[in-house]
């Protein structure tokens, strides 16, 4: 039964995902998707429905590197907006509960993620070359903004301090440098956690003795 309450949970943040990022997928406005905020959110959305049938089934719960991932990317957002960029334009829509499609996906999605992936989440399956594969996946992004920002007419850069023409290349390494400093001491202390916390979830069965031996027998 609690596993059930757990895959309800995770469905409804999804859900609310979704609603912070619906101009990328129910009006179509697929650039929005080179912005950072929109692919954490979305890949986060997916990942949890995943990680809600999982919980539903007891078996193929998502590689921890994915799941681990996608919460390191969400908490980026949430602290980069906070710390970074400036607040949402005063007088926004409400997309659902009240909140602007800026405030879930910058504020409530980011909160959710890091407790979901604690509480939630089996543990002790992360490996520190987790760290490399994360700051490769920021250095991805960078690189594939850049090229768009350089090669696509019009296109500019989805946040400013990725921003090649206002930057030049030694300010735009730096930030790069900063921000994936960053990515990867954050990323190690989410490792971290993972290898101090207990090996199953602290609440549902994931990763408990018996729920693995029951996926074992499924097999």
């Amino acid at each position: 039964m609690l596993d059930v309450v757990v895959a309800q949970l995770r469905l409804c943040v999804a859900t609310l995902a979704l609603a912070g990022t619906q101009e990328v997928w129910r009006e179509g406005d697929l650039g929005g998707l080179v912005y950072f905020t929109n692919l954490s959110n979305l890949s986060f959305a997916l990942v949890l429905v995943w990680a809600a049938v999982a919980s539903l089934a007891g078996r193929g719960h998502p590689p921890a590197v994915l799941k681990a991932g996608v919460t390191l990317f969400l908490l980026i957002t949430g602290l980069v907006s906070w710390l970074v960029l400036a607040p949402g334009a005063p007088g926004a829509p409400a997309v659902a509960l009240g909140l602007t499609g800026g405030q879930i996906e910058h504020e409530v999605v980011p909160v959710a993620a890091l407790l979901d992936f604690l509480l939630l989440d089996a543990h002790r399956r992360l490996r520190w070359r987790a760290v490399a594969w994360w700051v490769g996946a920021l250095l991805l992004y960078c690189a594939v903004t850049t090229a768009r920002g350089l090669l696509v007419p019009g296109a500019g850069y989805p946040y400013g301090f990725v921003d090649l023409g206002a930057l030049g290349w030694g300010g735009l390494l730096r930030n790069v440098l900063a921000y994936g400093t960053a990515f990867a001491g954050l990323g190690a202390l989410l490792v971290l956690a993972d290898r101090r916390l207990p090996a199953g979830a602290l609440v549902g069965t994931a990763g408990h003795p018996v729920a693995l031996r029951q996926e074992a027998a499924g097999r």
